[in-house]
């Protein structure tokens, strides 16, 4: 009888001491909590002034946003900086150096990374400038040439040869590599994604191992990707995202559509990527499951493809996207595209703007920090004069190009322009 009364006496004080003893841990609320995002509702409509007669500052000099009162300095003004999709990682390791593209002529402009001051124009030539790509050296440019994959010092101007491969690197006319878009590297700056025409496989710049090889062809591969952390391969076709492990293995379909998009750490830790959902909305159904729509930015999860929705406009749009593969860990950037509409006839909320999104769940209310007045020109080509910018690594520099100066005659006249972040 003393044992029985003993074990009822010590079962009450466990129960009275542990408030979750009948509280089932999938159901927990607060686990539930981490696992949805809260996005902005209602966000206001910022039109900017002056937005036909706005002129920056020379180069050199800063000016005041005058909607957002954020500080800009405008870097070039000579209308000759041309981008290549912003997922693209242009400042080096260090974040010391960025280097861009100018036109007329074609050549590879470098900048401090810091002060945003034009530094020189490299004395190097590629057959397209579009697919150099920083190393884990912040003075080690790579690219291919040919059947070679080249190495370039930013600082030493010396030219070697990293790897020579039996067959051309790249594909397409200009055999650009993995397609020509997305960041090819990791966070780290060795695991680099190559391609002999449709076979592709991931290449450590620092060790020279080679990862296997995949034929791809059955895919119509619009351009291949590597993730943040090299763990994962990303081919963008056009029935939809595939992913699979850097050794080809596990194959999964993660998105339905095909669209720009770049990879980041969803609360600092989970590997995402982030995109936007096409125009056309592909894949209804998919989207209608996860509860996302037209208006849609999202992060998924690659570990498991669940969905979160990070940003909602009231009409569909194409931001260009940068978050550096994840490096700086807390945010991606979106240039909103709004330059087809007239302000004061049609605008919607985030358009023409320079926002950063947290990539966390939770509460998620974007930072807006200016609006990058990039517009097209009228009869123009689309492509030349679409918003481009390019967050650090540390997330405290983002620079971004515009056509701000000169929107009424030609295309492609943009220059570079920074903003310091302090978050």
């Amino acid at each position: 009888m003393n044992k029985i009364l003993y074990f009822l006496f010590f079962a009450l004080i466990a129960i009275s001491c542990n408030d979750k003893v009948d509280v089932d841990p999938e159901n927990d609320p607060k686990e539930e909590d981490n696992e949805v995002t809260q996005i902005e509702q209602n966000p206001a409509v910022n039109i900017p002034p002056n937005y036909e007669d706005f002129k920056p500052p020379a180069a050199g000099e800063w000016f005041t946003d005058p909607f957002f009162g954020t500080q800009i300095k405008r870097l070039t003004d000579e209308q000759n900086i041309t981008g290549w999709n912003s997922e693209r990682a242009m400042f080096s390791a260090d974040d010391k150096y960025f280097a861009i593209a100018k036109s007329s002529p074609y050549k590879l402009g470098l900048f401090d990374g810091r002060t945003g001051d034009f530094l020189r124009d490299l004395p190097v030539s590629w057959k397209d400038n579009s697919e150099f790509r920083w190393s884990y050296d912040p003075q080690m440019l790579v690219y291919p040439k040919e059947n070679k994959l080249m190495a370039y010092n930013v600082e030493t101007d010396e030219e070697s040869i990293l790897e020579e491969f039996p067959e051309t690197l790249g594909k397409g006319k200009r055999n650009r590599l993995c397609g020509g878009d997305g960041n090819d590297f990791d966070d780290s700056g060795e695991w680099l994604l190559l391609n002999m025409g449709d076979t592709m496989f991931a290449y450590n710049i620092r060790t020279g191992e080679e990862g296997p090889k995949k034929d791809m062809s059955a895919y119509d591969w619009n351009y291949c990707t590597i993730s943040a952390s090299g763990n994962y391969i990303l081919a963008n076709t056009e029935s939809g995202q595939y992913l699979f492990t850097r050794d080809w293995e596990s194959e999964r379909r993660i998105l339905p559509n095909n669209s720009h998009l770049d990879f980041g750490y969803l609360n600092g830790t989970e590997e995402c990527l982030v995109s936007r959902i096409p125009e056309w909305n592909d894949g209804k159904l998919w989207w209608a499951e996860h509860g996302v729509g037209n208006g849609s930015f999202l992060a998924a999860r690659l570990s498991d493809g669940k969905i979160f929705e990070l940003l909602r406009t009231t009409k569909w749009f194409s931001p260009m996207v940068s978050a550096v593969a994840g490096s700086n860990k807390k945010y991606v950037s979106l240039a909103m595209r709004g330059h087809d509409l007239d302000p004061s006839q049609e605008w919607h909320p985030y358009f023409g703007e320079l926002i950063l999104i947290p990539l966390k769940t939770g509460e998620v209310k974007p930072i807006r920090l200016a609006h990058h007045r990039c517009r097209n020109v009228e009869g123009g080509i689309d492509f030349w004069n679409q918003p481009e910018q390019w967050i650090n690594h540390a997330g405290d520099r983002l620079f971004f190009r515009s056509n701000m100066d000169n929107f009424l005659n030609e295309d492609a006249k943009h220059d570079l322009y920074m903003i310091e972040l302090d978050l």
